[in-house]
C-alpha cells in the first residue's frame, strides 16, 4: 500500500495504488556486473510491480540471476541491436504502464510511486509518458554535472512552469535542441500509445527518435522534477562505446538535420560534439 507522506495533497480522488498495474522489463544484453543491483532496486520500490528479464544475448549469468531473484526471463531469438532488445520487451508488456529498466542503472525507492501518482491523476488520463530527473554516477559516487547536463536542464526549462505538456508543437520545441528525457526514467502508458516500435535504424539516438515520433500525438509529456534515479557511467557502457566510435555523433546530426536546416543543423552539432568529448574525457 502506498505510504503516507505530503504528496498525497497534490492529488484527489486516486485510485488504490496497489492495484495500479505496471511493470519493469530489463532489456539485459551480455553479463553485466551491475545487473543484480538494479533488480534489487527494483524489488525495494515502494509500490511492487511485475519485473521481468529479457535478453537476446543469454547465458547461464542471466539465467541464474532470474531464477535467485524468482523473475521471468523471455529470451529474444532475433539480435537486431538495441531497438529489436526494446521493441521485444516493448510486445512482452501486458500491464497498463511499462518501464524499460538499465541494466546498469538503480532506481530509488520512491520511483513507481511517484510516476504513478502522476499517471492515475483523472487530468492526465490522456498521458503518453512520464518522465524524471536523474543522478550521473561512478563508481557509487554522484558525478559531477557536465555540459551536457547543463544543457538537458536548460531544455527543460518549460516544465519548471508547469509539469505537462500535451501540444505537439511544444513538445516537439523541446526536443528540437537535443534529447532531455533520459530513457531509463521513462514510464510508458501502454493503453493510450498502443503498438510502438523503436527505429531500428538508429543504435544510440533511437529513444529520441522515438520521443519526436511520440511528440506528434495529442497526449501528455509529463516531468516530475525529482531525481528518482542512479545512471551509471562507465567506460563498457553502451554510451560511453557510441560515443567513442562516433555512432552518437553521425545519428545526432541525422535528427538535427530532419529538424532544421543543415547549416543550423551544423551548427547545433559543433557544440554538441564538443560537450560529448568533455563527457568521455571525464572519465579517463
Amino acid at each position: 500500500m502506498l505510504k503516507k507522506n505530503d504528496a498525497l495533497s497534490q492529488f484527489s480522488n486516486l485510485p488504490d495504488m496497489s492495484a495500479i498495474n505496471h511493470t519493469f522489463i530489463i532489456p539485459a544484453y551480455k553479463n553485466s556486473i551491475f545487473l543484480e543491483d538494479c533488480i534489487k532496486s527494483l524489488k525495494q520500490q515502494t509500490i511492487s510491480s511485475i519485473i521481468i528479464i529479457t535478453t537476446s544475448t543469454p547465458s547461464e549469468f542471466i539465467a541464474g540471476i532470474a531464477r535467485k531473484y524468482n523473475i521471468e526471463l523471455l529470451i529474444n531469438e532475433y539480435d537486431n541491436g538495441i531497438a529489436g532488445d526494446w521493441n521485444f520487451a516493448y510486445k512482452a508488456c501486458n500491464t497498463k504502464y511499462l518501464t524499460l529498466a538499465h541494466q546498469d542503472d538503480v532506481y530509488l525507492p520512491d520511483y513507481t510511486e511517484k510516476c504513478l501518482l502522476y499517471a492515475e491523476k483523472k487530468t492526465n488520463s490522456n498521458m503518453l509518458l512520464v518522465f524524471t530527473d536523474y543522478k550521473e554516477v561512478k563508481t557509487n559516487k554522484e558525478k559531477k554535472s557536465s555540459l551536457i547536463i547543463t544543457v538537458k536542464k536548460i531544455l527543460l526549462l518549460l516544465f519548471l512552469f508547469r509539469n505537462n505538456f500535451k501540444n505537439p508543437f511544444i513538445k516537439k520545441g523541446i526536443l528540437s535542441f537535443g534529447n532531455p528525457i533520459s530513457c531509463p526514467t521513462v514510464m510508458f502508458n501502454i493503453l493510450n500509445i498502443g503498438p510502438f516500435e523503436f527505429s531500428e535504424k538508429y543504435r544510440y539516438n533511437l529513444d529520441w527518435e522515438a520521443w519526436l515520433r511520440l511528440a506528434k500525438r495529442d497526449g501528455k509529456f509529463i516531468y516530475i522534477n525529482r531525481k528518482l534515479m542512479l545512471h551509471r557511467i562507465h567506460n563498457e557502457s553502451q554510451t560511453i562505446s557510441q560515443i567513442r566510435d562516433n555512432n552518437r555523433e553521425k545519428e545526432e546530426e541525422m535528427i538535427f538535420i530532419s529538424i532544421w536546416n543543415k547549416p543550423f543543423a551544423k551548427l547545433l552539432m559543433s557544440m554538441y560534439r564538443y560537450a560529448a568529448k568533455l563527457n568521455v574525457n571525464t572519465l579517463d
